[in-house]
């Protein structure tokens, strides 16, 4: 977990609840050496005991870091208010939240999250993977991450499987020590755009769809092209080509795709993304071709 950083936002898959206490732990610990608040919300461990496991752990919060930069709360309470799983709702609570964490002088907001909440099948739970695509939304800008704790033993293989594809990265616990997100995404404001970092598969679709269509509703200037930063991308599949290949025809002005190299570059030549009007592409090493 001191892997991460503000603008990660990954499905951490776990075998039981000794499994997601140690990933609280991780996420806390590193959250304190960075000096972020964190808030945990709990849903198979009380509160109380959560608190218990990090000073069992040596992970003291009282002591450690200030006064409430550790927060532990009920899951259930946070993601279910009404009885009912609303996710407009959350998103403007979780928004409120990274504000108060800015407004109090922290560098950054780090929020875990125990969904076995889902699990008991409330109102509105066929909306968590669409929710899971549309949260990216908050953290791309880069002041906050999140890291979504799933049981894999207990929830349905086809639904872990598209809730991992609304993440950027997925994580189990027994990865080694040299594990990193995927993929990253981030937002860009001068010039507006996208920098996307890492491979962008399958595993990450539409957590990418989800960023584009963000890009797209929220764009300050019609008039000025999308900027994507491809630059630090190692590896695009075709459908993940094509969706920014299709963001140009979404835009009156058009995008701009720079930074490319590698298997990324060739991709979109295959693809004829060069030989679109409403495309401008850069290759990495600054040659630009503007069809």
């Amino acid at each position: 977990m001191e892997r991460l950083q503000l603008g990660d936002h990954v499905c951490v898959l776990v075998d039981g609840v000794d499994d997601g206490l140690e990933v609280i732990a991780q996420t806390v610990a590193a959250g304190l050496a960075a000096g972020d608040r964190v808030i945990v919300f709990t849903e198979l461990v009380p509160p109380a005991q959560v608190l218990a496991g990090l000073e069992a752990r040596d992970i003291l919060p009282g002591r450690e870091g200030r006064a409430g930069q550790v927060q532990v709360v009920s899951a259930r309470e946070a993601y279910l208010p009404a009885g009912r799983f609303e996710p407009a709702r959350l998103m403007e609570s979780l928004r409120g939240h990274v504000e108060r964490a800015t407004l109090d002088g922290y560098p950054g907001l780090r929020l875990v999250g125990d969904m076995a909440w889902a699990l008991s099948a409330p109102p509105g739970v066929d909306q968590l993977a669409g929710y899971e695509a549309q949260v990216n939304h908050l953290y791309m800008d880069g002041r906050a991450l999140g890291v979504c704790v799933y049981d894999r033993r207990a929830f349905d293989g086809d639904l872990l499987q598209r809730i991992s594809c609304a993440h950027p990265a997925t994580r189990a616990t027994a990865v080694g020590t040299g594990w990193a997100p995927l993929l990253r995404i981030r937002r860009t404001s001068d010039p507006y755009g996208l920098r996307l970092i890492g491979e962008a598969d399958f595993s990450s679709g539409q957590a990418v769809a989800a960023a584009v269509d963000a890009l797209v509703d929220q764009q300050p200037d019609p008039a000025a092209p999308i900027h994507i930063d491809l630059a630090g991308l190692r590896f695009a599949d075709a459908a993940t080509a094509a969706l920014l290949t299709r963001l140009s025809l979404r835009t009156p002005a058009g995008v701009h795709l720079f930074g490319c190299h590698g298997p990324v570059a060739r991709i979109l030549d295959c693809l004829g993304a060069t030989g679109l009007p409403a495309v401008r592409f850069s290759r990495a090493a600054g040659t630009e071709l503007i069809a």
